[in-house]
């Protein structure tokens, strides 16, 4: 899902559907870290910023990963938030998005899903 949403969010940009680009790589981001950490602990889904704080922490790759200090995936934390932000902008304030601001976007669920992938490589080796 992830994947689509990416390809998805790709082809939006590609239309100048920057909005729309932006939306989509918000969710290709969120479904890739939702299949890294699995369910959420206590609720039916994850909220969307809580998301964020649980994936970067880390132990959903490296459980003895100390529970204090940065987070092992602590230089996706900013970037994931402005996802969110934009995301937010776009689909609840109306707010115009660029293609600058569209390919910011897109990069950051690229990012968020090719560390997953490395991550989850070295889990298996």
């Amino acid at each position: 899902m992830a994947r689509r949403n990416l390809n998805d969010a790709r082809y939006l940009r590609d239309d100048g559907r920057f909005e729309s680009a932006v939306a989509r790589a918000y969710y290709a981001a969120y479904q890739a870290m939702w299949a890294a950490l699995g369910e959420p602990p206590k609720a039916r889904q994850w909220r969307h910023i809580g998301i964020i704080s649980y994936f970067v922490r880390g132990h959903w790759c490296e459980p003895n990963h100390p529970e204090t200090g940065p987070g092992l995936l602590e230089p996706l934390r900013f970037s994931l938030h402005r996802l969110y932000q934009f995301r937010i902008d776009v689909n609840y304030d109306l707010t115009p998005m660029s293609a600058r601001g569209a390919e910011e976007c897109i990069k950051t669920a690229e990012r968020t899903i090719v560390e997953i992938e490395h991550l989850c490589e070295g889990a298996e080796s």
